[in-house]
């Protein structure tokens, strides 16, 4: 099914884009992944990370994605690269050929807004067959 923006007019000034039909949820070995968000070029996502857990590259997309840290402080192996731990307010960029992992080591749980880039239909396709 193909995403299409909805208008609603609410009053003058407001209007709603989508109504409910984007907020979907899945949980796994103590990681929560929210999508807040989703359309044709890119995905809002909300992720919640217990403490000791870890979140693949593939397990969102194989899309660039902007990474915003809200809560926590969770550390990001970027390639064959670890970084420091990230604190709330940093944020970090990955494209979409670099695969990372993203973990939660410290004692209490580390939240995570996300927003990827989907792009054409042609790089959605390829980015799925990637995954595969």
């Amino acid at each position: 099914m193909k995403n299409k923006w909805e208008n609603v007019k609410l009053g003058d000034k407001l209007r709603v884009l989508r109504r409910e039909e984007s907020l979907r949820s899945r949980q796994y070995r103590g990681v929560l992944v929210r999508v807040i968000y989703e359309g044709d070029f890119f995905e809002i996502l909300r992720t919640e990370m217990e403490s000791k857990s870890i979140l693949e590259d593939h397990e969102i997309g194989i899309f660039p994605v902007v990474h915003f840290i809200v809560e926590g402080s969770p550390g990001f192996l970027i390639g064959s690269q670890s970084g420091d731990d990230l604190m709330p307010g940093d944020s970090i960029h990955v494209p979409a050929d670099e695969k990372y992992r993203i973990s939660n080591s410290a004692s209490s749980r580390a939240v995570i807004l996300s927003v990827l880039f989907k792009g054409s239909e042609q790089e959605k396709t390829q980015a799925h067959e990637c995954a595969k």
